[in-house]
């Protein structure tokens, strides 16, 4: 996957950090009337308003806590980016991906506020190092940033809960899986108002790329009958829903812990280009 497709790939899903906590609490007392009624609250969830079914499924994902995660472009649909992310604190976001850059499999790493590039490939490039720390204000670094937040997919799930009017298109089958599928559509200049847990300059690079997407963002949501989050996808209205990124989750609980780069590994950040292909 190119650098910079996936820094803009993963840039048009960016989302509210703050509301999460909100999220808890709306979510617990949907949960809480579903049991007063005697029923399961994730079954009623599911089958009832579509603003419950994504705050169910928003604390489902957040006890889950991490997971794989997949991200395939519309230009990287062979391969795409696959690995793992962790959600468990939103200021702590993780996430470690691994894909086709350049001829080269690379990988990126993102844990809390910092980004680094690198993998196995790298080491040709970087003098033997494996990675390289991604500076604050280059383009590929701030989408990576990023990416650990907008890669959270109960943070996703939360805006869409408490945004807009989310609807339900139906019951599908999703590689065998059977789900319910769900809608979303928000405002572009709404999500980014709310990015208060990103940097202004950062916030400013997202709205500059979102807004190449429109003015509004939709936001495609599958749930399984246990209200887990398996594939979202989204696009904007001025790609429409032919040029929509796709996000897979599997295995959630089973990620494996990703920590930043020894500092011994690091190389110098003047090799950046070179490690690009550019």
């Amino acid at each position: 996957m190119r650098a910079v497709r996936l820094a803009s790939a993963v840039a048009t899903t960016v989302v509210l950090l703050g509301a999460v906590t909100a999220c808890s609490s709306k979510g617990g007392n949907d949960a809480k009337a579903g049991d007063a009624k005697g029923g399961d609250p994730i079954a009623a969830a599911l089958t009832g308003d579509p603003k419950a079914a994504l705050a169910a499924s928003a604390l489902v994902m957040q006890k889950a806590g991490n997971g794989k995660v997949t991200m395939v472009a519309p230009d990287d649909a062979k391969g795409g980016g696959t690995g793992d992310a962790d959600w468990k604190d939103p200021a702590k976001a993780a996430v470690d991906l691994v894909g086709d850059m350049g001829g080269k499999k690379l990988r990126i790493r993102v844990v809390g506020p910092d980004a680094y590039l690198g993998g196995d490939d790298a080491a040709a490039v970087l003098g033997g190092k494996h990675w390289v720390k991604l500076p604050a204000g280059n383009e590929a670094g701030d989408g990576f940033r990023a990416a650990g937040q907008m890669l959270n997919p109960v943070v996703l799930l939360t805006v869409a809960a408490q945004g807009g009017k989310p609807t339900k298109v139906g019951q599908e089958d999703l590689k065998g899986t059977p789900t319910t599928h769900l809608r979303a559509v928000e405002e572009t200049s709404t999500l980014v108002a709310g990015m208060s847990g990103l940097p202004e300059e950062q916030r400013k690079a997202v709205q500059k790329t979102l807004e190449e997407d429109g003015k509004t963002l939709t936001f495609d949501f599958w749930l399984n009958a246990k209200q887990e989050l398996v594939q979202y996808q989204e696009y904007g209205d001025t790609n429409g829903a032919k040029e929509a990124v796709t996000v897979t989750y599997s295995d959630l609980g089973k990620a494996a812990a990703i920590t930043a780069p020894a500092a011994a590994d690091l190389g110098d950040q003047a090799e950046l280009l070179k490690l690009l292909g550019s």
